[in-house]
């Protein structure tokens, strides 16, 4: 049967209705989609694809080069592409060959996809290039309250019966309404870790993504004595028991109280007690790299994932005349990508 492929805008109701027939992650919906508009600065869409038995969903930013070429990128998160359960291996390349066609078609550059590392894990396409990066660290959540404590390490143990002791209590925040504290909170942690600018986001951001997302937004407060010391915030997938770890921020007061420990701790308790599938904690600096925030995280659970890109010269003159004319940067996209984004 003949692929039909065509561009879906984050109002559109088909949008939706995608969602609901494929196993899907908070970072697929509409409305982080929105929200992310404001922090990659580009224009929200998703390409869908499909043969009348299966289809292929890609959300995108749409992000301009020059004011006539333009690229797309995954937003900021884990919004990798979803395809029928029951979809063959020759769907998936026929499917994105026809909506890189598409985007060829519109003016598209490149793409640059973030796969999920649990909804993609067995993702493969000979569509452009794909890398591993590293590993990330989730939390199996039908496990018991004793085999979450088991698999925690002594040192994190340790310093949230401290915390426990010391009187430091964890709440859901229903309504939001310690969010500018918490902004504040988070913003303080960047400045300290000296982030790049790519982790601080903007008001409206966190309007969009509060108004977009409702109770799939969830932020816990951690408190000493009234005062919060430390806050996270996850979102939530419904359909598939995924609650995906997003923003934390403490208050470098408090640091001997560990309220980044505690916090994790409860909110594995929270998504435990709801009956969710997956506490996902993502992976070290950067999403990926093995390294000292990785290893906290690692010490919550043994589940680890791996994470992948996938980078598509869509239109390989272009991409090469962006480039300065160097052919190498057509023969290796394991680097820096688009490369003609690298400053």
């Amino acid at each position: 049967m003949m692929m039909r492929t065509h561009v879906l805008e984050t109002s559109s109701t088909e949008w939706l209705e995608v969602l609901a027939r494929c196993r899907h992650d908070s970072h697929h919906t509409p409305g982080w989609l929105r929200a992310s508009e404001h922090q990659d600065s580009g224009k929200a869409f998703a390409l869908h694809a499909t043969d009348g038995s299966h289809e292929l969903f890609v959300p995108l930013l749409r992000r301009d080069i020059d004011g006539a070429d333009w690229d797309a990128n995954s937003p900021y998160g884990y919004a990798g592409p979803l395809v029928s359960d029951d979809a063959p291996a020759s769907f998936v390349d026929a499917a994105m060959s026809a909506a890189m066609a598409l985007l060829r078609e519109q003016g598209c550059v490149s793409c640059f996809i973030r796969l999920n590392p649990l909804l993609n894990a067995a993702w493969h396409s000979t569509i452009g290039t794909l890398l591993e990066h590293g590993m990330t660290v989730s939390i199996d959540l039908s496990k018991s309250e004793a085999e979450h404590w088991k698999e925690t390490t002594h040192g994190h143990r340790l310093d949230i019966a401290k915390a426990t002791r010391a009187g430091v209590t964890v709440r859901l925040d229903e309504t939001l309404e310690t969010l500018p504290h918490f902004i504040r909170l988070y913003n303080g942690s960047m400045d300290r870790l000296r982030a790049d600018g790519y982790y601080y986001f903007n008001d409206d951001y966190y309007r969009t993504l509060a108004r977009e997302l409702g109770d799939r937004l969830r932020l816990f407060v951690a408190e000493e004595d009234g005062v919060i010391i430390g806050g996270k915030t996850v979102t939530v997938s419904e359909s598939a028991g995924i609650v995906q770890s997003h923003l934390i921020g403490v208050d470098t007061r408090y640091m001997h109280r560990q309220p980044s420990k505690i916090l994790m701790h409860a909110i594995r308790q929270w998504g435990r007690e709801r009956g969710h599938r997956c506490y996902h904690l993502g992976g070290g600096l950067g999403g990926s790299a093995e390294d000292s925030l990785f290893r906290f995280k690692r010490g919550y659970s043994p589940n680890t994932h791996v994470f992948r890109t996938q980078r598509i010269v869509v239109n390989p003159a272009r991409y090469l005349a962006l480039c300065g004319g160097e052919p190498s940067t057509l023969q290796d996209l394991s680097g820096f990508f688009p490369a003609y984004r690298r400053t």
